[in-house]
């Protein structure tokens, strides 16, 4: 029997993406590249620890000599091989071979490759239309520092501004455990820290927090004018979502104590002084009407993020806090796994929203049974869709999918008599775009 299709004709916004994330000078590269960042975790438990720290920095630095002798020592590209030959039976590996297809066409492994590289370097903007029309999407909000809006056109992409460079005006603590995913992030954050100094004049923080707030402040008010639509914390990568509110006494002597000879300090310093941004930032959104997306649950294929200290339940602090009632927060990524979490607090919490980001092309049956959860327990105006990708070939599949599997849950509702046909239809149009409309004051579709 097949699945009615209630998705069928209704134009899906993308909720979470990273579309037009290319970095000045950054060369693109095809399909392959997805599978060897998906492999990291493979290569980083394969590796003797040194080698791959080796590996990682001279990657990072082009370094041609010393990738050659690490290959010739420890075959990594046999590694790669392997790890992409284990990817193929996961929805991963699934999802970009769906994609691949939808985009280019039946080709083999190779010639995809050269394809995917090809038009990528010839006009990334364009293929990336092109995923947009084929899967019916009508425009993404992109999590980007950044955005060439003569490339990328604003009525298709808006930009969405992560809070978590703002937090960390001194860098971080060191890391010590497993991995290079936590540490890239780190360097990320410092990277685009430093670009949105140098965009109000400043070469580096200043002297007192009081300057850095006004700082803060300027900058997010500014990126907020010229087009972005919400914020971001994606700092599970670096550090517990367990955000406490601190006083500005506590906050200033972190400040002060960081900006004397932050190296010497210790993590406790670098979290009293975040947790007192975090909260200051979204007092602004409230201010600003700023919706703010927060990373929760699992992250990338590799050792970095702590599974634990991304529980959605750390938000409660923050999402309980009086002063931030009318802040609108959408807890992202389905928080696989801990998916019923979310809802939960989505429940207790009218200004709380979930998405299902990321999970249309790593998860297939658990997105469905999600599906199935969510809808029944939440009002109609609590979850949107999303895709969490910067790929192309990923945003067709994960489009495909979560169509899929919205349809089959809601099928399934039908059946069991929960909802009418015209509840269904009505349900489909709402976590496609429409609730993601009301939430960011979008015009709906």
């Amino acid at each position: 029997m097949s699945i009615p299709t209630f998705t069928a004709g209704v134009p899906a916004i993308d909720h979470h993406s990273h579309a037009g994330y290319v970095r000045p000078g950054e060369r693109l590269e095809g399909i392959d590249a997805l599978q060897r960042e998906n492999a990291m975790g493979y290569i980083e438990a394969n590796l003797p620890v040194a080698a791959f720290d080796a590996f990682v920095a001279a990657r990072a630095a082009g370094d041609a000599g010393e990738l050659a002798r690490l290959e010739a020592d420890h075959g990594i590209q046999a590694l790669f091989d392997e790890s992409s030959t284990f990817q193929s039976t996961s929805v991963y590996g699934v999802s970009l071979a769906e994609g691949t297809r939808a985009l280019y066409g039946e080709l083999d492994h190779a010639e995809a490759v050269r394809v995917s590289t090809q038009q990528r370097e010839e006009d990334f903007p364009g293929l990336y239309d092109r995923a947009l029309e084929v899967s019916e999407t009508a425009l993404v909000l992109t999590d980007i520092p950044a955005i060439d809006t003569q490339s990328w056109s604003p009525e298709r992409y808006k930009p969405i501004g992560r809070i978590d460079p703002y937090l960390y005006p001194f860098g971080h603590p060191g890391f010590r455990r497993r991995g290079s995913d936590t540490p890239r992030f780190q360097r990320v954050f410092s990277s685009i820290l430093r670009d949105l100094l140098d965009a109000e004049g400043l070469d580096e923080p200043p002297t007192t927090l009081g300057a850095y707030l006004e700082f803060v402040r300027s900058s997010i008010i500014r990126r907020h004018e010229s087009g972005f639509v919400g914020l971001k914390i994606a700092s599970a990568y670096v550090r517990s979502l367990d955000f406490t509110r601190r006083t500005r006494e506590e906050a200033d002597a972190a400040y002060a104590l960081l900006r004397q000879d932050a190296g010497a300090v210790e993590t406790p310093a670098y979290t009293a002084l975040a947790d007192y941004l975090i909260f200051a930032i979204a007092e602004l959104a409230v201010e600003r009407e700023l919706p703010m997306q927060i990373h929760t649950g699992m992250g990338h294929a590799e050792p970095g993020l702590l599974l634990s200290g991304a529980d959605p339940r750390h938000l409660e602090p923050l999402l309980s806090d009086r002063a931030l009632n009318r802040l609108r927060v959408i807890l992202i990524h389905g928080g696989y796994p801990y998916t019923s979490h979310l809802a939960a607090l989505s429940q207790a919490h009218g200004n709380v929203f979930v998405d299902f980001s990321w999970m249309p092309y790593l998860h297939h049956h658990a997105l469905e049974r999600m599906l199935q959860e969510w809808l029944e327990l939440l009002p109609a105006d609590k979850v949107m869709f999303g895709t969490d990708t910067g790929q192309p070939e990923f945003h067709v599949a994960s489009v495909a999918r979560g169509r899929l599997l919205l349809d089959r849950a809601l099928a399934s509702g039908v059946a069991d008599r929960l909802w009418t046909t015209t509840q269904a239809d009505w349900l489909a149009r709402r976590v496609l775009n429409e609730n993601l409309c009301r939430v960011y004051g979008l015009e709906a579709l």
